[in-house]
């Protein structure tokens, strides 16, 4: 079944190429490849998806499942997907090499108080009502040492949430250094994008959306670069047009930087500098575990 999966994608790569490149160009001038935005949970994926739509004009398209040609819509868009990705479909992009990818990434601790703050309001994929119950019972501390240890097997979730695979923190911090390490790969940073609202810096903020632009071959001026950036946070901007923005608001409690320094425990430090300060090492947040 492998072999005739690989032969089947072969057949269709030519045909499916041609009609992703048609979808993404914007016009001659600009040459939009087509991309694909890989986001890690509560990462910001709005002000991702914010950037990359006044960069293109394009909506992302929600995108789990190939071929492409069956879930993308004729209308013109980027493909979008959360962290964990299937490795079916890890697997599906590696046939498209035409296809960039932008990984949005954030400070793993940050992460994982964002994760909590939505675990207490909605349910996380693979969570049984049970779960979700006794979770919600815990203390903030013991909340966020649950969501250190979350772990469960991708073909599990996908059981239940085949269209929503992002799982445990274990597993995302493994596919996220992966991926970014690929130099064909563009990392892109919440910390960069957020800007000053977030608790980050305007100029940051303007070289990381300079950065998206020419990995994308988008022609922008530092005038419009900056028009841009403030426009990004909060859902007090809305460039999608009615019935759209639902979609791509923003879900954060907070969405500042750093907010780690001020919930951690020296538990909570010890911990997930056992389980991931690999992560943040490889991402570059710190430089060792002295922290």
């Amino acid at each position: 079944m492998h072999l005739f999966r690989k032969i089947v994608m072969g057949a269709l790569f030519f045909g499916h190429l041609l009609m992703t490149t048609t979808l993404f160009a914007k016009s001659p001038e600009t040459e939009v490849p087509p991309f694909v935005l890989m986001t890690v949970p509560k990462s910001g994926s709005h002000l991702a998806i914010k950037a990359l739509h006044f960069l293109t004009k394009g909506i992302c398209i929600w995108h789990t499942r190939f071929p492409s040609y069956y879930t993308i819509p004729s209308d013109e868009g980027f493909l979008y997907t959360h962290l964990c990705i299937s490795p079916e479909l890890e697997e599906d992009y590696a046939y498209l090499p035409k296809l960039r990818k932008i990984v949005n990434v954030r400070d793993l601790r940050d992460v994982c108080i964002s994760i909590v703050y939505h675990m207490r309001k909605n349910p996380w994929p693979g969570m049984t009502a049970e779960e979700r119950g006794a979770f919600k019972k815990l203390s903030f501390e013991k909340q966020l040492f649950y969501v250190f240890n979350y772990n469960y097997e991708l073909k599990e979730i996908a059981k239940v949430a085949p269209n929503n695979l992002q799982v445990s923190v274990s597993k995302l911090a493994e596919q996220m250094v992966r991926l970014s390490q690929d130099p064909d790969n563009l990392v892109c940073r919440y910390e960069n994008l957020v800007g000053p609202e977030g608790g980050g810096d305007r100029d940051a903020q303007f070289y990381e959306l300079r950065k998206i632009a020419d990995y994308l071959n988008v022609s922008v001026s530092r005038e419009q670069l900056k028009a841009i950036g403030a426009q990004l946070y909060g859902n007090a901007v809305n460039p999608f047009g009615k019935g759209q923005f639902e979609n791509f608001k923003s879900t954060f409690h907070k969405g500042q930087i750093g907010r780690w320094r001020e919930v951690f425990t020296e538990e909570h430090k010890k911990v997930f500098k056992e389980k991931f300060g690999y992560a943040l090492i490889a991402l570059g947040y710190e430089y060792d575990n002295n922290w």
